[in-house]
């Protein structure tokens, strides 16, 4: 379970999931005013010329050229060399039964908050931050509707203006089912945000 609380616990998570999916924010935007933050930005199938920065625009086109004519791009088209100018802001995610759970793969050196600390090889129900309900139904989303996210959202304890932008593709060899998330978070800073930690 990725929280104890009832409007976080499983099954209320893949509700709000199933709404994301239908364009259906109302309900998450009261989970993350529960959760201390700002309802957040939540577009389907963005045009990269309109996603914040060179960074997703980039990562965005690569997953499209590297899918052809399938609803995913390949696990095995994740090339290093490649994707080197956004590497560092990478997330790459197993989905553990159907998206009961996911574990980080891959955690890029740049979205770690503090030295040392990558979270590969942990799970989503790991990490500390409240927040991972909100990656959890966004997550969700993305493996049922097998289609771009992007998202942008404020930490839940953020007062200072500091916002984090996510854009989560999916991966897969197979016709009909998502195997990996591939995830690009890039944070934006503030004159004056000092360094938050979570995302």
């Amino acid at each position: 379970m990725l929280a104890e609380d009832s409007y976080c616990s499983t099954e209320s998570l893949w509700k709000r999931a199933e709404e994301v999916v239908r364009e259906d924010y109302f309900e998450l935007g009261v989970l993350m005013q529960k959760l201390g933050s700002p309802k957040p930005v939540l577009i389907w199938n963005q045009s990269p010329e309109n996603l914040p920065g060179e960074q997703l625009e980039y990562f965005f086109k690569w997953w499209h050229q590297s899918r052809g004519q399938n609803f995913a791009a390949s696990p095995d088209a994740v090339d290093p060399l490649e994707l080197r100018s956004v590497l560092g802001y990478l997330a790459v995610l197993d989905i553990i039964d159907g998206g009961e759970d996911f574990k980080y793969r891959l955690y890029g050196s740049a979205i770690m908050n503090e030295p040392g600390k990558d979270l590969t090889g942990l799970l989503l129900s790991d990490i500390w931050t409240p927040l991972r309900a909100f990656f959890a139904v966004t997550y969700r989303a993305v493996v049922l509707r097998k289609e771009p996210l992007y998202t942008q959202h404020i930490p839940h304890h953020s007062l200072k203006m500091q916002t984090w932008d996510r854009l989560i593709l999916p991966l897969s060899n197979q016709d009909d089912e998502v195997e990996r998330l591939i995830v690009a978070i890039v944070p934006n800073f503030s004159e004056d945000a000092s360094t938050q930690d979570d995302q």
